[in-house]
């Protein structure tokens, strides 16, 4: 690989979700020149942008029954002891102010009077909390606006292919360009804001670049990751069309569920003295999967039934409503069928197709207070970043931490470029730097779609919704398998697929990484279910915290609370 040029900024950006565009904002808000690369069109990647959803919903304390402390407490229960609880009480207690920013830059949150905003109870809450705003293309130009307003420079198309570090600080990146040069960022401050890993699943909301690229690099770099093996699985319809969002607070009406047979699959995993309607109206409460309530078997359920081989062709579970659903006036019903009626799904008559799909990582990059990663000059935000949810997440906590930690991110990285000098690093050792990463003990150019399509099944069948000690070693063996056969540097000499290469290097690691973690975890917590140790077990309560050294990965068990 031949890096052809070098650019300075004060504050590099990389990722263009919630999280990427509020650090942007915040760091040239103090001054820094700031450069935000992204690999997609602005506003249509990430979690965030995810065109499956119909908008952003919030959460934070906008009513005079809630409080900072009961949100607070509320994040810490879900979490389950892994948690950091100083994160925690940021969010919890800087939530509300970001809200009343992003108002502040033209975004409308739905209310039912002048003075009520449209709430709910949020997933794993018990207060209702927060709000949501509708339609992607609103938020993405007030967004974008206020990027311009701030001139922060915008670049898409880049794919960042590492970080580059020297005497233990971060000192920028190396990126493909837009027309395929290699090029080195170098920055005085860096900010990893490229979202989460649900595109290595073959069932995801998530855009499919989404494949874990910041926790690689942040690891290599030297930065430890945290509760990555809780990820956030949620029913997501298949047909008519696919990779849709399906809102769970409807199935207290009980819809029908069933098989590629006809037949109603439910009653046969759920155990003794569990009805149906009781596990609906439990699933009902929430969206993502969870081990704390009996709602879990409706979604073990049908990842069986399609393990099985009885699900639809399109891979899901035929889902239909009665005509009851219709004389529901609730605003969460009424709201749902408008969605789904706008993408042409009637509930009733025809019903649809819906199976688990990965939908959000709460763990990530371990930051502190500062947003820091651990690394001199390098920070973390949005999804990206790890501690301040555990186990389970709060419905609304997500974007809510976009802007929280999104905002403390930009002025750290700001303050941090302001008192220093520009990195005294040059080319050649960028080059070099990468290089290094880069080159294997074997393996060659190989076709990279297809074994991006393979990594993607091996990790549904293997670290997905349902664990065990043998799918982990049956995906690591395969895994294992294919990385041999991979030389990342061969398809850079040979100039062939470099855009993708990345993103394979992504996949194997986090892959790797996250059954490596999901074995090491003998117990069901949160969204992360063993079928071989179905129960929580005291001795791993806590978060558990990865990090490489000797070039090995080290996992340890702490009590983020101390």
């Amino acid at each position: 690989m031949e890096i052809k040029y070098s650019i300075d900024t004060e504050v590099l950006v990389i990722g263009s979700g919630g999280g990427g565009i509020k650090a942007s904002i915040e760091a040239s808000e103090l001054g820094a020149d700031v450069l935000l690369v992204s690999e997609k069109k602005f506003g249509y990647t990430g979690s965030t942008f995810y065109p499956g959803v119909p908008g952003w919903g919030m959460a934070c304390v906008l009513f005079d029954d809630d409080s900072e402390q009961a949100y607070l407490d509320e994040i810490l229960e879900a979490g389950a002891g892994a948690a950091n609880p100083k994160l925690s009480k940021i969010l919890a207690e800087n939530a509300t102010a970001r809200f009343r920013e992003l108002e502040e830059y033209g975004l409308e949150f739905a209310k039912i009077s002048e003075d009520e905003y449209a709430s709910c109870i949020p997933c794993f809450g018990k207060n209702k909390r927060g709000a949501a705003t509708y339609g992607l293309d609103k938020i993405r130009k007030v967004m974008w606006e206020q990027l311009m307003t701030h001139d922060v420079n915008v670049r898409n198309g880049v794919t960042v292919v590492n970080l580059v570090v020297r005497d233990g600080a971060c000192v920028g990146a190396v990126v493909i360009d837009e027309t395929d040069n290699f090029c080195f960022i170098k920055a005085k401050a860096t900010i990893l804001a490229t979202g989460g890993a649900c595109g290595l699943y073959k069932y995801s909301l998530a855009t499919g670049e989404q494949v874990g690229d910041g926790y690689r690099m942040a690891l290599e770099a030297g930065a430890s990751l945290i509760n990555l093996e809780f990820i956030q699985f949620i029913p997501g319809i298949t047909k008519p069309v696919s990779k849709m969002l399906f809102q769970e607070k409807n199935l207290d009406v009980f819809p029908k569920i069933t098989n590629k047979d006809g037949k109603e699959f439910l009653y046969d995993y759920l155990p003794d003295g569990v009805s149906m309607e009781e596990c609906l109206t439990q699933r009902a409460k929430h969206g993502p999967f969870t081990n704390v309530d009996v709602s879990r078997y409706m979604d073990i359920a049908m990842i069986e039934e399609s393990k099985a081989g009885r699900a639809l062709p399109e891979g899901g579970l035929h889902m239909q409503y009665s005509k009851e659903v219709l004389k529901d006036e609730r605003h969460t019903i009424t709201s749902w069928l408008d969605w789904m009626g706008s993408k042409g799904i009637d509930v009733v008559d025809e019903g649809f197709d819906i199976l688990p799909h990965a939908q959000g990582f709460n763990g990530g990059v371990y930051i502190d207070e500062n947003a820091g990663a651990g690394v001199q000059g390098l920070f973390a935000a949005g999804e990206t970043a790890g501690g301040a949810h555990g186990a389970d997440r709060l419905g609304g906590a997500a974007i809510a931490a976009t802007q929280v930690f999104g905002k403390i991110a930009g002025q750290s990285a700001a303050k941090h470029a302001k008192g220093a000098a520009m990195p005294d690093v040059s080319t050649g050792f960028a080059e070099q730097y990468a290089s290094r990463l880069m080159q294997t003990q074997g393996g060659g150019v190989v076709d990279i779609d297809a074994l991006t399509e393979e990594i993607r099944e091996i990790m549904w069948h293997s670290g997905s919704l349902v664990r065990s000690a043998q799918a982990s070693k049956e995906g690591l063996s395969r895994l294992e398998q294919i990385e041999k056969s991979f030389c990342p540097k061969a398809h850079f000499d040979a100039g062939a697929d470099i855009k993708k290469v990345s993103k394979l290097r992504s996949l194997l690691q986090i892959s790797k990484l996250l059954l490596t973690i999901m074995d090491y975890r003998k117990e069901s917590r949160g969204p992360h279910y063993r079928i071989d140790y179905p129960d929580m077990n005291e001795e791993y309560e806590g978060a558990i915290v990865c990090r490489f050294e000797h070039g090995e990965i080290k996992l340890t068990l702490i009590d983020p609370a101390k």
